[in-house]
């Protein structure tokens, strides 16, 4: 062989280049999505999945304790009204008004308490709860056909409502109080 035809060989060798089959890059592919698959895929280890167990129970026991205080909340704030007005208190309402008053939707919300005499009185007047809402919510609605009530309408509310209750209920009502106007 010549030297011209050994260095043509030579360099066709070196510069030959197998390139790989189809199926063979799919292959390659395929197995490095597998890899990285595997390796993001989460372990579902004992450990996490007893921390998300914790999570889980801690958040039920954080909504129990929310329930529990606004129970409590409400508890005594009732406690506290019935000391400050006294034992034989009989709540009432709250009263929802939604009118309109010259083309403008006005909404109120009214709560009132009766004293009664003794717990027999408030016993008594308990059963006649749907009476004394008769009573209540019409003078109530009276007080906010014009707007927004005034001192005045307030106080005339609680004067009439008062005499109304004494008429009805006689010697069982002590003292008539507005709790809030909204």
């Amino acid at each position: 062989m010549s030297g011209a035809q050994i260095t043509e060989m030579e360099m066709s060798s070196r510069h030959s280049c197998t390139r790989p089959s189809l199926s063979t890059v799919f292959s390659a592919i395929f197995a490095v999505l597998v890899g990285l698959a595997i390796v993001a895929t989460p372990v579902a280890h004992p450990a996490f999945a007893s921390q998300n167990d914790a999570d889980k129970a801690g958040i039920e026991r954080k909504l129990k304790e929310k329930a529990q205080r606004k129970k409590d909340k409400k508890f005594n704030r009732e406690i506290q009204f019935r000391h400050a007005v006294g034992p034989n208190v009989l709540p009432l309402g709250p009263f929802t008004f939604s009118l309109y008053i010259h083309g403008n939707l006005l909404e109120g919300r009214l709560s009132v308490a009766i004293q009664a005499k003794d717990s027999t009185a408030k016993a008594t007047m308990e059963s006649e709860k749907a009476t004394l809402m008769g009573i209540i919510y019409p003078m109530a609605m009276r007080m906010y056909e014009n707007g927004r009530p005034t001192t005045d309408s307030i106080r005339d509310f609680k004067r009439d409502v008062t005499v109304q209750l004494r008429k009805r209920f006689k010697k069982l009502v002590e003292e008539f109080f507005i709790v809030s106007v909204i």
